[in-house]
């Protein structure tokens, strides 16, 4: 479909779920990806700046072969699409330095508290409401966290304080984007604004690739031909999630975006078993389950919520 073409009325809940399991299938697999790389090939910008310059790639050449339409960025479109790169600079950093230190059942779990500051975000910048059912979800899903996160005695403190960390920053940049994929009217599809701010924060990621060594570390990927093709990989799969990402905040709130990532993170845990097994306790499991019931108590009360939101 091209960029700036509305699906027909019909189809739009049927347009919702395929955008919906395309970046479920995204984020699933970028994060054991990472987390794959990030032990074996600890440079963290020279692997974003390949990532980013996958994204540019795919959307040049959907541009090119006329799939979508990338629209030249006008002088107000500027100042608020730099701020959201240099945001998603901050988050990238944090999510690939949490995955180094924390396993992936603690980095998703931490993560399932970003709807609850999401709500939280939209509340004080958007003026949403939030309904009781809705907190109350939110709580149980945070409760659930607090639980495992006890109870994993592999944590350290610093891939705690850049877990937490990222997801502030991702319920704060799902926030923004909110707006500007529609209070803010730049006039700009998903994949446009998706687009840019991976071009705006280009020339940051490089510098600080250099301190880390890029673009000698290129040198030293080009040698490991396993890691150098999980790189190749993700890339599609950043191309994705971003620009899918954007897409869904075009049609449904940021809080609903950030708790279907509650429910297909579990999915991410129950691959990581199998391709990064780390100690799981009972208690630990507890306290899963209570975030999948925070999960399924947002699901079973979403329709009444849904009419307050319009």
């Amino acid at each position: 479909m091209s960029a700036g073409k509305e699906p027909p009325a019909s189809g739009g809940q049927l347009w919702i779920l395929l955008l919906f399991l395309g970046h479920a299938s995204c984020s699933v697999f970028l994060i054991l990806v990472n987390k794959t790389i990030s032990t074996s090939f600890p440079f963290a910008w020279t692997v974003v700046f390949l990532q980013n310059s996958g994204t540019i790639l795919c959307s040049t050449l959907l541009h090119l072969y006329g799939k979508v339409l990338l629209r030249r960025l006008e002088r107000h479109q500027v100042l608020p699409l730099f701020l959201d790169a240099l945001w998603l600079v901050a988050v990238l950093l944090s999510s690939f330095k949490a995955l180094e230190e924390v396993s992936v059942p603690l980095y998703v779990v931490i993560r399932n508290t970003v709807p609850f500051l999401t709500a939280l975000c939209e509340r004080v910048a958007l003026k949403k409401p939030m309904d009781s059912m809705l907190v109350l979800a939110l709580l149980i899903t945070f409760m659930g966290t607090i639980l495992y996160s006890v109870t994993d005695f592999t944590i350290r403190y610093n891939g705690a304080v850049y877990a937490i960390s990222n997801a502030l920053l991702v319920a704060g940049m799902c926030t923004f984007e909110r707006y500007l994929m529609t209070t803010a009217n730049l006039g700009m599809s998903a994949i446009d604004i998706n687009f840019h701010r991976v071009v705006l924060s280009m020339p940051l990621i490089a510098i600080l690739g250099y301190f880390e060594g890029f673009p000698f570390t290129l040198l030293e990927l080009s040698a490991r031909r396993y890691e150098a093709t999980l790189v190749a990989s993700s890339s599609f799969a950043a191309f994705g999630i971003g620009t899918l990402l954007l897409a869904l905040q075009g049609e449904v709130s940021a809080t609903t975006i950030q708790v279907a990532n509650v429910a297909y993170k579990c999915a991410t845990t129950v691959v990581s078993r199998l391709t990064h097994p780390s100690e799981l306790t009972f208690m630990g499991v507890v306290g899963y389950s209570v975030c999948t019931s925070g999960v399924l108590t947002y699901t079973l009360t979403r329709g009444t919520a849904s009419k307050k939101e319009k």
